[in-house]
C-alpha cells in the first residue's frame, strides 16, 4: 500500500514537473519575444532620431557650402555635433566625411558600414542611408551643393545602449515570469489527488490560461510604456537640440530682434518633425518665434489634445524667462503605439498557439484525455502527433516572410534572371510531391512513426544548409536551390507519417476531422511560424532565423522520438487495394469527377497558397515598402482564416455529406480575394489585407472537404478510399509546384504588378463555375463515366 501511495505521489510530482516546465517554457517564450520586439522598436525609434539630428546638421552645412564654400571650412561643424550629442545622449558618434569617406575635422569621425548591409531610406527631399551592424546603428545623410554631393553627415548608436534601456525593464518583468510560474506550479501540487482527470485539467488548464493571461496583461503594460516614451523621445531629443542652439544667445545677453533666420529655424525643424502640430519660442509666456500655432506675441496656450514639451533656455531664475515649446498630436503618439502593439499582439497568438497546442500533448501523454472510447482515443492520439506537424510547419515558416526577397537578392548575385527566384521554390514542392510516392509505399513496410523522424531529419538538415549559404555569396543560391529541395523531401515524408499515424487512429465517422488535424497543424504553423520570424529577423538576420529553424525541427525530432508512441500493428489498417499507384493514378485520372476536382479545386487552391500567398504577395508587398513584420502578418491572417473557416467545413462535411457546394463556395471566395489583392495597387494596403483574409476562407471551405470528397466518389470503391487519397495528396502537389512558376513567368511578362492578381482570380472562378457544372451532370447522369 505504501508503495501504491509513493508510485502515485512519484508520479504526480513528475506530471506537475512537466507541466511547470511546458508553463515556464511559454512564458518565457512570450517574454523573449516581447524583448525582441520592444529592442527591434527601441532601435527604430533610435534610428528615427539621428535621421532628425543629422537632417539638422545636414541643412546646417548645406546652406554653407551652397555659395560654393569648400566643406572643410565650415568650422562650426564640432560645435553643432557637440549639440546634437548633448540633446540625445544615446548618439555615440557624430563625424562628417568627404566624398571619399574621409573625416573632414579629426576626432569627428564615424565607423564605417558594409553597403552590402545598407538600407536605403527616403525622406523629404534629402536620400539617407540607414545600416545595422552587430554593434551599432548608423545612418549617412548627403551633403551637397548647388551641382553635386560634397560629402556626408554620419550618425551612430551603440546598439549596446539602446539595449540596455530596454534591459532594465525587461529584467523586472523576468521577476513576475518567476513568480508566476511558482504561483503555477503550487497550484498544480495542491489540486487534490481524488479529482477525477477531467475536473483536475479543467482547473490546471484554467490555472495555466490565468497565468499566461496575467502576465501578457504585466508586459503589455511595460511595453505600452516603452512604445509610448519611445514615440515622444524624438520631439523630446529635438527639443533639447533647438534649446542647445539657442543658448548662446541668452549666454551672451543678445535680443532675438537682432538675430535673424530664428523664424527659418523653427520651419526647419516643423519640416523635419512633420508630426508636430507647432514649436515656437516662448519668452515670458508669449511667442516670439514659431512654427505653426498662434501668432506671434501671442501667449502660447497648451491644447489638451496635445502632448507639451518645454524646454527652459534661460538659468534659472533669471529673466525673461525663455523657453522652446512644442505640442506633439496625441493621436501621432497612439498610432506609433498602436502599430507596436499590432505586432506585440502577433507574437501573443503565436506563443498561445504554441503553449495551448503543448498543453493538449502534455494532456494527453499522460493518458488523462478522453473517456476511453475508441473516438477519444483517437482524439488524444492527434493530441500527441499534433505537435509534430504544428513544429515541422513552424520551422518552415519562420523564414517565409523573407525568403523570396533572399531568394532573389542570391539569384542576382549568382548572375540569374529574376524568373529564377522561383527555382527553390519550385525545387522544395516538386521534391514533395515527388516524395509522397516512395513514402506512400514505405508507409505499409515500416511505422509511421519512423517516416515522422526520418522527415524531420531531412527537413533539418535542409534548413541547415540554408543557414550556411548566407555566407557563400554567389554559390548561395545554388545552395538555396539543394537546401529547399532536402527540405521538400523531408516535408513530404513527414506529411505521409502523420497523415497514417492519425488514419490509423481515428474512428470513422470523425475521418473528416482527423484531416482537419492536418489543416490546424499546418495553418497554427504558419501562424507561429510568419510572427516569430518576421519580427526576430531584424534582431538575428536571416542567417539566424534559419538557424532556429534548424533547432526547432531538431526539437521536433526528439520530442517524436521520446514521448510519440509506435503504432503496433492491430492498429494499422491494411491498405484497401494493392495495385501500384501509378496504376490507381491513371484510373482515377480517367474518372471525370476525380480529373474536374482535382484540376479545377485542388491544384489551382495549392497554386494560389504557393504562388500568391507565399511567394508573389510578398514581392508585391516589399516593393510598396511594407515592412517584414506586416508580410508575415498579412499571411497570418490568411492561416488564421483557415483554421476558422476549416473547423465549421469540417463539421458541416461530417454532418451533411455536402462537399460540393463547399469546394465550389471556396472556389468562388478565392476568385474574389484575389480581385480585392489586384486593387490595392491604387488603393490602401486593407484591400491586400481583406483580399488574403478572405482567400484564407476560402481554402478553409477546400482543405479538409476536398479529401472527404475524393474518397467519397464513386471511383474510390474500385481503387479504394486509401489508395485515392493518396493519389489525390500527390497530384495535388502539382499545383504547389506549379504556382511559384506561373506567377513568376505572369511577373516576367506583365511587371510585377497587382493588377496580374485579378486576371489569375478571374481564371479561378471560371474554374468553380466549370466545377459545379460538372457535378451537377455527374449527379445527373448516375455512375461517373471514365474518360476512354
Amino acid at each position: 500500500m505504501t508503495t501504491g501511495s509513493g508510485g502515485i505521489r512519484a508520479r504526480r510530482l513528475k506530471d506537475a514537473a512537466i507541466l511547470v516546465l511546458l508553463a515556464a517554457s511559454s512564458l518565457l517564450l512570450l517574454l523573449y519575444v516581447a524583448f525582441s520586439d520592444a529592442t527591434r522598436v527601441a532601435e527604430q525609434i533610435q534610428t528615427e532620431k539621428l535621421l532628425a539630428q543629422g537632417r539638422l546638421l545636414q541643412g546646417e552645412i548645406e546652406r554653407f557650402v551652397r555659395p560654393g564654400l569648400p566643406i572643410h571650412q565650415f568650422v562650426g561643424f564640432p560645435a553643432q555635433a557637440e549639440a546634437a550629442r548633448e540633446a540625445d545622449p544615446l548618439i555615440g558618434a557624430v563625424g562628417l566625411h568627404d566624398t571619399a569617406g574621409r573625416p573632414v575635422f579629426p576626432g569627428w569621425e564615424a565607423p564605417d558600414c558594409d553597403a552590402a548591409r545598407a538600407t536605403p531610406v527616403r525622406a523629404a527631399a534629402s536620400a539617407a542611408m540607414t545600416c545595422l551592424t552587430g554593434d551599432a546603428i548608423r545612418v549617412a545623410l548627403p551633403v551637397a551643393d548647388r551641382f553635386e554631393r560634397v560629402g556626408d553627415i554620419v550618425l551612430t548608436t551603440p546598439r549596446r545602449a539602446v539595449a540596455a534601456q530596454v534591459e532594465r525593464i525587461f529584467a523586472s518583468l523576468l521577476a513576475v515570469v518567476l513568480a508566476v510560474t511558482a504561483a503555477f506550479a503550487a497550484f498544480v501540487l495542491a489540486v487534490p489527488a481524488a479529482l477525477d482527470g477531467a475536473r483536475r485539467w479543467r482547473r490546471i488548464g484554467f490555472a495555466f490560461v490565468a497565468a499566461f493571461l496575467g502576465t501578457t496583461i504585466v508586459i503589455v503594460g511595460a511595453l505600452v510604456g516603452i512604445y509610448s516614451d519611445g514615440a515622444q523621445a524624438r520631439a523630446t531629443a529635438l527639443s533639447r537640440s533647438l534649446a542647445i542652439r539657442l543658448d548662446d544667445v541668452v549666454a551672451y545677453g543678445l535680443r532675438f530682434d537682432d538675430i535673424t533666420g530664428i523664424d527659418a529655424l523653427f520651419s526647419e525643424y516643423r519640416q523635419v518633425h512633420p508630426d508636430i502640430r507647432a514649436a515656437a519660442l516662448v519668452v515670458d509666456g508669449r511667442i516670439r518665434a514659431r512654427s505653426g500655432g498662434a501668432e506671434i506675441g501671442a501667449p502660447w496656450v497648451a491644447d489638451p489634445g496635445d502632448f507639451n514639451y518645454a524646454v527652459t533656455v534661460s538659468a534659472p531664475g533669471a529673466h525673461p524667462v525663455v523657453q522652446v515649446r512644442v505640442a506633439l498630436p496625441r493621436s501621432t503618439v497612439y498610432v506609433q503605439v498602436a502599430r507596436s502593439a499590432k505586432n506585440f499582439a502577433a507574437l501573443l497568438v503565436a506563443c498561445g498557439l504554441i503553449a495551448g497546442i503543448l498543453m493538449g500533448a502534455a494532456r494527453a501523454a499522460q493518458g488523462e484525455d478522453g473517456d476511453g472510447t475508441a473516438p477519444a482515443r483517437g482524439e488524444a492520439v492527434g493530441a500527441l502527433v499534433t505537435p509534430v506537424f504544428f513544429l515541422a510547419i513552424l520551422s518552415e515558416h519562420l523564414c517565409y516572410a523573407f525568403l523570396p526577397q533572399t531568394i532573389q537578392a542570391a539569384a542576382a548575385a549568382a548572375g540569374l534572371p529574376a524568373g529564377a527566384a522561383s527555382a527553390p521554390f519550385v525545387a522544395y514542392y516538386l521534391a514533395f510531391a515527388l516524395a509522397l510516392l516512395p513514402a506512400g509505399r514505405l508507409e505499409g513496410r515500416v511505422s509511421a512513426r519512423s517516416l515522422i523522424l526520418a522527415g524531420l531529419v531531412l527537413s533539418a538538415i535542409g534548413l541547415g544548409v540554408m543557414a550556411g549559404a548566407a555566407s557563400l555569396a554567389g554559390g548561395q543560391f545554388w545552395a538555396a536551390l539543394t537546401a529547399r529541395g532536402l527540405s521538400g523531401i523531408g516535408q513530404g515524408i513527414l506529411f505521409i507519417g502523420v497523415q497514417g499515424y492519425l488514419l490509423a487512429t481515428a474512428s470513422p465517422a470523425r475521418k473528416t476531422r482527423a484531416g482537419g488535424v492536418i489543416v490546424f497543424g499546418f495553418q497554427a504553423g504558419m501562424i507561429a511560424g510568419m510572427a516569430i520570424g518576421s519580427l526576430l529577423v531584424s534582431s538575428l538576420q536571416p542567417q539566424g532565423v534559419f538557424t532556429l529553424a534548424t533547432l526547432v525541427a531538431a526539437a521536433a525530432a526528439l520530442y517524436v522520438r521520446l514521448a510519440l508512441p509506435a503504432l503496433g500493428a492491430s492498429g494499422r489498417p491494411a491498405p484497401d487495394a494493392a495495385a501500384p499507384l501509378g496504376r490507381v493514378v491513371a484510373t482515377l485520372l480517367r474518372d471525370r469527377t476525380f480529373l474536374a476536382t482535382i484540376l479545377l479545386i485542388g491544384a489551382p487552391a495549392k497554386a494560389v497558397l504557393t504562388g500568391i500567398v507565399l511567394f508573389g504577395l510578398p514581392l508585391l508587398l516589399a516593393r510598396h515598402g511594407l515592412p517584414k513584420e506586416d508580410i508575415g502578418q498579412m499571411t497570418m491572417l490568411y492561416a488564421g482564416a483557415v483554421i476558422l473557416a476549416s473547423r465549421l467545413a469540417s463539421a458541416r462535411a461530417d454532418r451533411t455529406n455536402d462537399t460540393t457546394g463547399l469546394l465550389v463556395q471556396g472556389a468562388g471566395l478565392t476568385g474574389l480575394g484575389l480581385i480585392l489583392i489586384s486593387l490595392a495597387g491604387g488603393g490602401p494596403t486593407a484591400l491586400a489585407v481583406a483580399g488574403v483574409t478572405v482567400i484564407g476562407l476560402a481554402h478553409g471551405l477546400v482543405n479538409a472537404p476536398i479529401l472527404t470528397h475524393v474518397v467519397e466518389a464513386r471511383i474510390a470503391a474500385r481503387v479504394g478510399a486509401a489508395n485515392a487519397a493518396a493519389a489525390y495528396r500527390l497530384l495535388e502537389r502539382g499545383g504547389h509546384v506549379l504556382g511559384p512558376m506561373i506567377v513568376a513567368q505572369v511577373f516576367l511578362l506583365a511587371g510585377q504588378t497587382f493588377v496580374a492578381m485579378a486576371w489569375i482570380g478571374a481564371v479561378i472562378l471560371a474554374a468553380g463555375l466549370l466545377f459545379l457544372v460538372l457535378s451537377r451532370r455527374a449527379d445527373d447522369g448516375g455512375a461517373a463515366e471514365a474518360i476512354p
